[in-house]
């Protein structure tokens, strides 16, 4: 796992909060934060706060790219608590070049079966 993954799982773990182990999950990256205010009690950040999740997020990643220290600690948190959370690390990317004239486009991970669309 890579740090910019361990950064993705912050959402993860504010989106899973309401669950006993989602809260375990975002009370611990909580008190990671500590690092980045230097306050004894973790950093207060409500896990249904859009903005908020997203402002910590930009902290972590911030301070994860300048304390390599931090970063271990932040990739350690991932790896503990990523089955909680339930994120996979997989990428979907569509490519459309050239003289492609699109009109409908779908991304979607693996497949299993037939899709059908239409009437």
């Amino acid at each position: 796992m890579n740090v910019e993954a361990a950064i993705a799982l912050v959402s993860a773990a504010a989106g899973s909060a309401a669950t006993e182990a989602g809260r375990h999950a975002w009370e611990s990256l909580l008190s990671l934060t500590r690092r980045l205010t230097g306050r004894a009690s973790p950093e207060p950040v409500d896990p249904e706060d859009e903005a908020a999740v997203r402002a910590l997020s930009g902290r972590i990643a911030d301070r994860a790219g300048a304390d390599e220290e931090f970063a271990r600690e932040l990739l350690a948190w991932a790896e503990r608590h990523r089955g909680v959370i339930g994120v996979t690390q997989t990428r979907v990317e569509n490519t459309v070049s050239g003289d492609a004239q699109v009109q409908n486009l779908i991304q979607t991970g693996t497949v299993h079966g037939d899709i059908h669309f239409g009437a």
